[in-house]
């Protein structure tokens, strides 16, 4: 039997009736954080039941459940044991003795928009206005406090994975802010595909434009919960050095990437054999090594324009050249 290797994981909490739970899990390989391709396989994560199902407890807690027997039987099936798992959900209620939980307030102070996490008496309330909406045959559709309704299966989705791994709340949008590819909303086109080249310069993944088809088939659902579940992986790989928390650990923190010399971005620091380099939200910039070649989509075809024609290079070596280019460019060989 083989040796396990560490994974990360990350979901992007969905809640909504049929719809599967998106989780990706990643490992690093050669400087690279690689999701699997899940949807290759012949078992899928849980299906949502729908924000009425938030009324039985015992409905959210056997959903949190599948997600750790889905979990547990890919690490199973492909060798892995995961180290840290990175949830889009606030970990618990909100402490009564405050009115919004610090992580918020931080993330309100830098201007990113969240939902605010009731307390645990607040819930109660809640609950009891969808009780009542529903017995006076209001449409689920309808149903009142459907942006918080989600956060109890989150409650139960921390409870239930940290029997598997400890788990760090984080929050996609915060980590695209944080990328500076926050400026387009996820689900506008090309938003993506400007986070996919963003997160790619501290990941190594996507390089090659296979990596971006292959989006699609490292997790379940919209390319924007794929992408988000892979955000929530990165930074559950990430040790705590090379991460930031808005707010105060371990309860009341939303992790993000720090992003700084210890890990290094696609794009160098300025010298005068490195022209500057602007990126646009349609993705264009000059390559970081000659300045001459203009890519679409950046990172995409570098190891093509690096092996056969990028003048900045000094190996002559088709492969030494990618190498070079990678450890100068991309990201730091190990």
């Amino acid at each position: 039997m083989g040796s396990v290797q560490p994974c990360y994981v990350g979901i992007d909490l969905a809640f909504a009736k049929n719809k599967h739970l998106p989780i990706v899990v990643c490992s690093w390989e050669n400087g690279r954080l690689v999701p699997q391709p899940l949807r290759r396989f012949a078992f899928a994560p849980p299906r949502g039941k729908g924000n009425a199902a938030t009324l039985k407890q015992e409905s959210i807690c056997c959903f949190a459940r599948e997600a750790r027997i889905y979990i547990e039987s890919v690490c199973n099936q492909l060798a892995l044991h995961p180290l840290r798992i990175g949830i889009d959900a606030p970990s618990e209620p909100r402490n009564s003795k405050i009115r919004r939980r610090l992580a918020e307030t931080e993330l309100d102070r830098v201007g990113i928009s969240c939902f605010a996490t009731p307390s645990t008496s607040e819930f109660d309330v809640i609950l009891d206005k969808v009780r009542k909406h529903l017995a006076a045959g209001g449409e689920e559709s309808r149903i009142p406090h459907a942006n918080q309704l989600w956060m109890l299966v989150g409650f139960a989705m921390f409870e239930e994975l940290s029997h598997l791994a400890p788990c760090l709340e984080v929050f996609p949008q915060a980590t695209a802010r944080v990328l500076g590819a926050s400026q387009l909303h996820k689900s506008r086109p090309g938003a993506v595909e400007a986070q996919l080249s963003a997160v790619a310069r501290y990941t190594g993944w996507p390089v090659h434009e296979e990596d971006v088809y292959s989006l699609r088939e490292i997790a379940w659902g919209d390319r924007h919960d794929q992408l988000d579940a892979y955000l929530s992986a990165w930074v559950a790989s990430l040790e705590e050095s090379e991460r930031m928390a808005y707010g105060v650990p371990p309860n009341d923190a939303i992790w993000v990437p720090k992003l700084g010399p210890e890990k290094p971005s696609i794009i160098p620091v300025d010298t005068p054999a490195t022209p500057k380099l602007s990126i646009g939200l349609d993705l264009q910039h000059l390559c970081p090594g000659c300045g001459k070649k203009e890519f679409k989509q950046w990172p995409l075809g570098w190891d093509s324009h690096a092996a056969h024609k990028c003048e900045g290079l000094k190996e002559t070596d088709q492969e030494k050249r990618k190498l070079e280019f990678r450890s100068k460019y991309l990201y730091k060989v190990p």
